[in-house]
C-alpha cells in the first residue's frame, strides 16, 4: 500500500511539473525563445533528476520524452485552425507569416521572385 502511494505521489508531481514547465515554456516558445524553453528544461530535468534519483540512461531517455512531447505541441500549434484562435494571436500570426513570406522574397533573384509570386497566388 506505500509504495502505491509513493507512485501516485511521484505521479501527481511529475504531472504538476511537465504542466508547470509547459506553462512556462509555451508562452516563450510562441515568442520564439528556444533559448529559454531549453534552459527550462534543463531545470526541469535536473529537478526530476535529483528527486527521483535517476540513472543516466533515464535521463537520455527523459530528453528524448521531452523532445518529442515538444515536437507533438509543435505540430499541433501549426495545425490549429486559425479562426479558433482569438483575434489578438491571429494577428500576431498573420503578422508573422507575412513577415516570413517578405523576408524569404528577399532572398530570392528577380527571377526566381517572379516563378514564387506565381505559384504563391491564391487560386
Amino acid at each position: 500500500m506505500k509504495r502505491l502511494r509513493l507512485w501516485i505521489l511521484g505521479a501527481t508531481l511529475g504531472s504538476f511539473l511537465a504542466g508547470m514547465n509547459a506553462g512556462l515554456v509555451i508562452p516563450r516558445w510562441m515568442a520564439g525563445d528556444h533559448a529559454a524553453a531549453r534552459d527550462t528544461d534543463q531545470a526541469y530535468v535536473r529537478s526530476l533528476v535529483a528527486d527521483f534519483a535517476l540513472r543516466a540512461d533515464q535521463e537520455r531517455s527523459l530528453w528524448f520524452v521531452l523532445e518529442r512531447c515538444r515536437e507533438e505541441e509543435e505540430a499541433a500549434f501549426r495545425s490549429a485552425e486559425p479562426s479558433l484562435l482569438p483575434p489578438s494571436l491571429q494577428t500576431q500570426l498573420l503578422e508573422a507569416r507575412g513577415r516570413r513570406e517578405q523576408r524569404f522574397r528577399a532572398l530570392l533573384d528577380p527571377e526566381q521572385r517572379a516563378r514564387y509570386d506565381l505559384v504563391s497566388r491564391p487560386k
